[in-house]
């Protein structure tokens, strides 16, 4: 059973690169913009992610996924949640 979201929000994901190897790892980096809708405002953060993928059988799979936050401030209430 899946996660369901408090707020709706919508999810971007751009400029998926893939930088290199590492060890049996493949390393992919993709840029992300999530939009959430809460109280008639809209919340932008931005932000990268940073995959390792490695093979299982036949099947690449993701090993590790770190996601950077790139905004320079929160809004006043501070807090955040991510539907990653």
């Amino acid at each position: 059973m899946g996660r369901k979201s408090t707020f709706p929000h919508s999810r971007i994901i751009t400029n998926v690169r893939v930088p290199g190897a590492e060890g049996d790892s493949i390393l992919v980096t993709a840029n992300f913009a999530v939009y959430r809708m809460r109280y008639e405002t809209v919340d932008t953060y931005v932000g990268r992610y940073d995959y390792k993928l490695t093979r299982f059988g036949k099947e690449r799979k993701i090993r590790e996924r770190r996601a950077i936050l790139d905004n320079e401030a929160l809004r006043p209430h501070g807090k955040i949640s991510f539907i990653l």
